[in-house]
């Protein structure tokens, strides 16, 4: 009895497992395959999304290593179009070259010269023509972080008021007093309440505009004031002995019909002992 029912058992499992191991194979006939593609894209999908993290990392640091290399406005320019929509590398990019052209109009020496070249001083050609480059390049710069999209915590804020201000040396630089207090403002604006110094001081700019529209006269050498004539002072000698220090006296001569030694006496070996 008890075989029998062992041998019912083991049936009865054997079935179980058939009847299993058909309907796995039913499932994977019939919705296996579609799992199964469902997990490949989604693991595509996640090695996807890494390489893509992975370029964007590559991408940025490559961005601010160029950045960080380039000395002229053409390089700067260069980074700003191949970087363009990277953090704020475009921005700061066209603001260094305008920076550059800006310090070459101030100090009138080209950056692409060494100073004791023949061309390295600006003449009025290449002076209006860094003028211009310089005004392009904080213009492009604004563009660039308008570009970028609204910045409501302020974080470009410093940007635009370099753009801003750069745009109005420029107009300084060309006697545009109207436009400079006009970027000059826009400058201050850009501050706000984050940057009460920098209002402050764009506030006193302003104001020093009026002076730049009035020329400073120059005189003429005639009308300079001849230079007086000056007697050099000779120290007066008062002091007796300072007298002496300067013009010093011949020492007495001893006279020779006294009891003066004389130096041969002075100097002369002693006698020696026991004679006499």
């Amino acid at each position: 009895m008890d075989r029998d029912n062992r041998l019912s058992q083991i049936k009865e499992t054997d079935l179980t497992e058939s009847r299993l191991n058909e309907e796995f194979i039913t499932w994977l006939k019939t919705k296996g395959l579609n799992w199964l593609l469902l997990v490949l894209v989604v693991l595509l999908g996640w090695m996807g999304w890494n390489i893509w993290e992975q370029r964007q990392v590559e991408a940025r640091d490559e961005a601010w290593i160029e950045l960080t290399a380039a000395s002229l406005p053409v390089s700067y320019e260069e980074v700003a179009s191949r970087h363009a929509g990277i953090d704020s590398v475009a921005a700061l990019a066209f603001l260094s070259a305008g920076d550059r052209y800006l310090a070459s109009i101030q100090s009138g020496v080209r950056f692409d010269r060494t100073p004791d070249q023949e061309d390295a001083r600006l003449d009025e050609g290449t002076r209006a023509e860094f003028l211009d480059a310089a005004d392009a390049a904080y213009r492009d710069a604004l563009e660039a972080l308008a570009a970028a999209g609204p910045d409501p915590a302020g974080h470009a804020a410093p940007l635009r008021i370099s753009a801003w201000f750069g745009r109005a040396a420029i107009a300084e630089s060309r006697g545009d007093l109207e436009n400079a207090e006009a970027y000059l403002r826009e400058g201050r604006d850009a501050a706000g309440d984050r940057y009460p110094k920098v209002v402050a001081w764009a506030d006193r700019r302003i104001d020093g505009l009026p002076a730049l529209a009035e020329a400073l006269p120059i005189p003429n050498q005639a009308d300079l004031p001849a230079p007086e004539t000056l007697t050099p002072l000779s120290p007066t000698i008062a002091d007796d002995l300072l007298g002496d220090l300067l013009a010093p006296t011949e020492p007495p001569v001893p006279d020779s019909g006294g009891d003066a030694p004389q130096a041969s006496d002075l100097f002369a070996p002693a006698a020696p002992a026991g004679d006499g």
